[in-house]
């Protein structure tokens, strides 16, 4: 069961980024080019929401599986920095995207957009440090 939340939680994670990426470029894009709310932002907001907190039910499962079998890193704060990290990331995607659909039509674009870079950075950092890169 371990083996199968981690092939899910490694393989989900390509997901997230492709959706986290495109929220970023349409966002950006659109607030760039000075047009105004529509359907499809809130769409594609909604969905990178929604495959983020998939990618959280797979994490927490996998730290919870990970505690009750003794699994722990040779360096136990390095492992819980992804964690930390990804729920940092994850908590601001939900006041980001509140923060977006609550805004005045003229600053949601730009809000959005705010939220996605934000949340992409963290999200990168939280999967250097599970690689070790940094």
């Amino acid at each position: 069961m371990y083996y199968f939340f981690t092939q899910a939680h490694d393989g989900w994670r390509y997901l997230v980024i492709l959706a986290l990426v495109v929220a970023v470029a349409v966002y950006l894009v659109n607030w760039l080019r000075g047009r105004t709310w529509s359907q499809l932002e809130r769409r594609i907001g909604l969905y990178t929401v929604i495959v983020v907190d998939i990618q959280l039910l797979f994490g927490l499962i996998l730290w919870g599986m990970a505690a009750s079998m003794g699994i722990v890193g040779a360096n136990a704060a390095r492992t819980l920095e992804h964690p930390f990290t990804m729920l940092i990331a994850i908590a601001l995607l939900h006041i980001g995207w509140i923060w977006t659909k609550k805004a005045d039509e003229a600053v949601r674009l730009r809000n959005g957009s705010l939220t996605f870079i934000i949340v992409v950075l963290l999200v990168l950092a939280g999967l250097t440090r599970v690689g070790g890169i940094l």
